[in-house]
């Protein structure tokens, strides 16, 4: 297990929270309003220079409709096991056809990781 610094860990949560306002299209402003907190706050977040209170983070993970999760995951030492987890919930919620449709892209993707390989 590999010790995590303070830095690293900010500058992580701000660039997850920061992909996450602009896959959404948000403003810095836009969120920081949704989560009553000033500009420059927010921005901090997002620059890696804080980390905000559970309760900021709990509030732009709503306005961001991101979770806990997506906003820590790259700091674990598990993440490729949450990942497993997370995909098998997502595929029970599939229809038959969709599993077959996604068994076909993984089966694709690993012919291609071992031909790049090769």
């Amino acid at each position: 297990m590999a010790v995590i610094k303070k830095n690293d860990i900010l500058k992580s949560i701000g660039n997850r929270i920061q992909k996450a306002r602009k896959d959404k299209g948000y403003t810095q402003e836009y969120v920081a309003e949704k989560i009553e907190k000033s500009i420059d706050t927010y921005r901090g977040i997002e620059n890696g220079r804080s980390v905000g209170s559970l309760e900021s983070l709990l509030n732009i993970c709503n306005v961001l409709e991101i979770t806990l999760d997506y906003i820590f995951t790259d700091l674990l030492d598990k993440k490729n096991e949450i990942l497993d987890n997370k995909l098998y919930k997502e595929l029970q919620d599939l229809k038959l056809d969709q599993k077959e449709e996604i068994n076909v892209l993984i089966e694709y993707m690993k012919k291609k990781n071992k031909s790049d390989t090769e």
